[in-house]
């Protein structure tokens, strides 16, 4: 087994495309290995801000400024679901936007009790991205998942177990010790029926790929606009936003 640590201290251990193409580079080194599972964890204090705002695309990169961003975002995303390697995610604190997307598509998800989940992309004038806009609405129904993609409502930890998103709730700081524990009782499994069974669960995920390259669409569309303008400018400048 492997622990992989998101490190960006510094911004919250938010998504930029480095600490992407590392996580990738990680995750496909585990599967060449043949480890049975990975914990993916950002550590004692949270798990991710979700995506670097600052190392977004804006209006001037481009209609597709964002959809090139969202391409490796994507391909992280797609990678956990269908590496053989199961995929236990560790979430102290929060994991919000991009961030909740990665958590979303693992296998098996320990998160701390006074942790939580949110979807602010609203606030920002940004469509939902990471596939939040395909997981929630399949799992929660499409009234729930209104609920935090288009009001940004954050979701408990405990909440999130009530609703079969989380695996497990633990005492603070436990986390990835938590996740350590099973991902080494996987790796004392039955390692390639583990697998197989995982390729037949990822069927269930068999229109992601589509769903994603219209996120990547709807993603450069949105940020184009007015909205996308204001809403980085209210995050940069620690105000609300006022859209017009």
């Amino acid at each position: 087994m492997t622990t992989l640590r998101l490190q960006r201290p510094h911004r919250r251990n938010a998504l930029d495309h480095t600490l992407l193409e590392r996580l990738l580079s990680e995750l496909g080194a585990a599967a060449r290995r043949g480890d049975a599972a990975v914990v993916l964890t950002g550590g004692d204090s949270y798990f991710s801000s979700g995506g670097d705002v600052g190392s977004m695309p804006s209006a001037a990169d481009g209609l597709f400024g964002p959809a090139s961003r969202l391409a490796l975002v994507h391909e992280v995303v797609e990678t956990i679901v269908r590496t053989d390697v199961v995929v236990v995610a560790a979430v102290e604190g929060y994991a919000v936007g991009a961030a909740w997307g990665l958590v979303l598509s693992c296998d098996l998800v320990v998160a701390a009790d006074d942790a939580f989940f949110a979807a602010p992309f609203a606030a920002r004038g940004l469509t939902a991205d990471a596939g939040t806009a395909y997981h929630l609405p399949r799992r929660l129904g499409p009234q729930r998942a209104a609920r935090h993609l288009l009001l940004g409502e954050r979701l408990s930890a405990p909440a999130a177990a009530d609703a079969g998103l989380v695996s497990e709730v633990v005492p603070a700081g436990t986390a990835t010790a938590r996740a350590a524990e099973i991902a080494a009782r996987l790796a004392a499994g039955p390692r390639e029926s583990n697998a197989l069974t995982k390729r037949l669960a990822a069927r269930t995920h068999a229109g992601l790929a589509d769903f994603l390259a219209s996120e990547r669409v709807a993603v450069s569309l949105a940020g184009q606009g007015p909205d996308a303008a204001e809403g980085r400018a209210a995050f940069t400048e620690r105000r609300e936003p006022r859209f017009t």
